[in-house]
């Protein structure tokens, strides 16, 4: 981390150096002011000719590259083209890309049903789960219940005897 700070300072410390103010060498003062005397003109937009040539050769690069496309698309065509066979059945071209295609796509939704019978059996599974757990728990609260009213009970019985012996 202090690499990265290091770094850092240093490169500041670098742009500083860059961006300081500086006195203008001698007599620059005096050669500006003479230039606008004597009406020299001083081009801020690059030279028309210079435009042009760059226009020219942009729009040429561009010709270029719309060509290799044309020929890239015919080449592809041909290609599919020579791959096509005749199916009469169909009743026309079909393409070894197509199977290959129709192919890929019964896969993708025979993967897709699977799966969502497989998330469908998985949540009746954890709600049958769910459910167990409850009755479980029922029978255990039911019990337990059974089991003091079968001690009140057992001690009501228990009662009587004491109270007569006495």
């Amino acid at each position: 981390m202090k690499e990265i700070m290091n770094d850092m300072t240093d490169l500041d410390a670098q742009l500083r150096n860059a961006l300081r103010r500086e006195a203008p060498p001698a007599g620059f003062t005096d050669r500006v002011l003479g230039r606008v005397a004597a009406g020299e003109v001083i081009r801020l937009k690059p030279d028309p000719t210079t435009v042009e040539r760059h226009t020219i050769a942009k729009k040429q690069t561009i010709a270029k590259k719309q060509t290799i496309a044309k020929k890239q698309t015919i080449a592809k065509r041909q290609t599919i083209a020579k791959r096509q066979t005749w199916d009469p059945p169909s009743g026309g071209f079909v393409g070894r890309t197509s199977l290959v295609r129709w192919a890929a796509a019964a896969a993708l939704v025979a993967a897709v049903a699977g799966g969502i019978q497989y998330r469908a059996i998985q949540k009746e599974r954890r709600e049958g789960e769910a459910a167990k757990a409850r009755v479980v728990l029922a029978l255990h609260i039911a019990g337990s219940k059974l089991q003091l009213v079968q001690t009140k009970i057992s001690r009501m019985h228990e009662q009587p005897e004491k109270n007569s012996n006495q």
